[in-house]
């Protein structure tokens, strides 16, 4: 459904229909109206938005002018890039925590390093209390998750948002409603997109096999092997951050989102 949204948005679906505010910076009134119509569900979780220079047309700006309330958007968490050139809307689970966790390392000239470091011990810990507290129908639905990104590797968009669906469901197993947030506000913080279609595709091989071993030590009831195979995950995917670029000791900024 996703990718039909995204193919109506690419065909050059007029977002912005009235004129800008001149009162204000350029940039900042079409993040505002595009932030209200994202948040009002005009515009779908996981819809595309236009490309740059079709929005700027639209609009009668400039090319940077959206750009920089693209990074705008990405920065409070209510755009995603999902590859170079794609750019999705995004409600982060209908929680603020997200955009206000991202502000706030932005302004506190965060490292990503010091993000990663936090998802290193918050996601082993919460994915061992999913293997503690993992019932049959839990299973079933991480299983379900995994048969889906089986289905669509080369669905970039839609691999995204499954592996997305994967973090979430992990956290609703581990019943712990305050690790799980903690764990989703940092979600999107450090997970750049590759720029190689070929990185990307196998990268997107890559999250499903993690996911499989994961879901294999949590259905096993095996904590302790369940928080070993998902550090290991994510020290994988440290190093395929920093090959597709991501400096770890530079501050937080509003690069393109990937799979993890």
């Amino acid at each position: 459904m996703a990718s039909s949204r995204a193919g109506s948005a690419s065909k050059g679906k007029r977002i912005v229909k009235r004129s800008m505010d001149v009162t204000r910076s350029a940039y900042a009134e079409v993040a505002s109206v595009l932030s209200q119509k994202i948040l009002s569900g005009e515009i779908e979780e996981g819809e595309r938005l236009p490309a740059e220079l079709m929005l700027a047309e639209q609009l009668g700006t400039s090319r940077s002018t959206v750009r920089e309330a693209f990074r705008v958007l990405q920065a409070t968490g209510l755009a995603r890039r999902v590859s170079p050139r794609i750019m999705v809307a995004s409600r982060p689970e209908g929680k603020a925590a997200q955009r206000e966790t991202r502000i706030a390392l932005i302004e506190q000239k965060a490292t990503y390093n010091d993000v990663y470091e936090t998802i290193h011990v918050l996601a082993p810990a919460l994915v061992s209390l999913a293997a503690k507290h993992a019932t049959k129908k839990d299973i079933e639905a991480l299983r379900s998750v995994i048969d889906a990104q089986q289905s669509c590797l080369s669905d970039i968009l839609r691999s995204n948002q499954l592996a997305e669906k994967f973090q979430a469901l992990i956290a609703t197993v581990g019943r712990n409603p305050a690790m799980a947030l903690a764990r989703s506000s940092l979600r999107h913080v450090v997970t750049p997109t590759p720029r190689d279609p070929k990185e990307i595709a196998k990268l997107t091989h890559w999250a499903l096999n993690g996911h499989r071993r994961i879901v294999d030590a949590i259905e096993a009831h095996d904590a302790e092997l369940a928080a070993l195979v998902t550090r290991r995950h994510l020290e994988q995917f440290r190093r395929h951050w920093e090959n597709a670029g991501l400096d770890f000791n530079a501050a937080i900024s509003s690069l393109g989102f990937g799979i993890e």
